[in-house]
C-alpha cells in the first residue's frame, strides 16, 4: 500500500512538471532570424505575427503564413522598418480579435 501511495505521489509530481512548463505558444518568440525578406507576403496569407526576442541578432517580425492549397504553415522574418509591415500587423490584429457572429 505504501509502495502504491508513493507511485501516486512521484506520478502526480511528474505531471505538475510537466503542466507548470512554458506555454507552448510562447515558445516561437525565443526563435531568431537568420535573414530577411524583402518580398511584401500578402495580408491574406498571415495567420498570426511576433517579434524576435531582444537578444536575438535581427529585429525582425515574423509573420506565420498558411499556404491554404497545401495547409502549410511556414515563417517569414520581415523587416519592422518597412511600411506595410506595421499595417498588416493591425489588419492581423483586428481579424483576430473580432469576435464570431453566429449564423441564425
Amino acid at each position: 500500500m505504501r509502495n502504491l501511495a508513493a507511485l501516486l505521489f512521484l506520478l502526480s509530481l511528474c505531471s505538475l512538471h510537466l503542466v507548470s512548463g512554458a506555454p507552448p505558444n510562447l515558445e516561437h518568440m525565443n526563435r531568431c532570424c537568420s535573414e530577411i525578406t524583402k518580398a511584401k507576403v500578402p495580408l491574406k496569407n498571415i495567420v498570426t505575427y511576433w517579434k524576435t526576442s531582444s537578444h536575438c541578432n535581427i529585429k525582425a517580425i515574423v509573420f506565420e503564413i498558411l499556404n491554404k492549397e497545401k495547409n502549410v504553415k511556414r515563417n517569414v522574418c520581415v523587416d519592422p522598418t518597412e511600411p506595410w509591415v506595421d499595417s498588416h500587423m493591425k489588419a492581423v490584429d483586428r481579424k483576430n480579435n473580432t469576435p464570431l457572429t453566429a449564423n441564425p
